[in-house]
């Protein structure tokens, strides 16, 4: 369609040359301007099916990362400290609390950006959840 708008006008520009309504140098300006500001291909704009699989992939993705947030710290702390003998549990809770955090924070990201998905909906609710009671419990 592009091409058929842009060969009509440079032959309305080529009548007007020849009937002396616009000089060669016009001319040419017009033609060199006309023929850079029209693209050959217009960009496919991403069609909502590919934004709704990406979607769903990020809300798969956070609701993993939210698993793995709750269950990979609850393992390593018990394996550390039954390796250390229950000796260093203030530093062990530590770290295996700051990896449950971290990873429940990136969960969090991933699930506000896939908001329309039902794994972004859940990672997030679950989230809030033990945020709260995480609160409630420590108040």
């Amino acid at each position: 369609m592009a091409n058929a708008l842009n060969i009509s006008s440079e032959e309305e520009l080529l009548q007007l040359r020849n009937e002396g309504k616009i000089s060669e140098a016009e001319y040419n300006d017009l033609l060199d301007t006309m023929r850079k500001s029209m693209p050959d291909e217009p960009e496919e704009p991403a069609t909502q099916v590919n934004k709704a699989v990406s979607k769903r992939r990020l809300g798969k993705i956070a609701f993993y990362l939210m698993l793995a947030g709750i269950i990979l710290p609850g393992i390593g702390f018990v394996f550390s400290s039954a390796a250390t003998g229950w000796g260093e549990m203030d530093v062990i809770f530590a770290a295996c609390f700051f990896a449950c955090v971290l990873l429940q924070l990136l969960a969090f990201v991933f699930g506000v950006v896939s908001w329309p998905d039902v794994f972004g909906k859940a990672t997030i609710a679950t989230i809030l959840a033990l945020a709260a009671i995480w609160t409630l419990y420590h108040l």
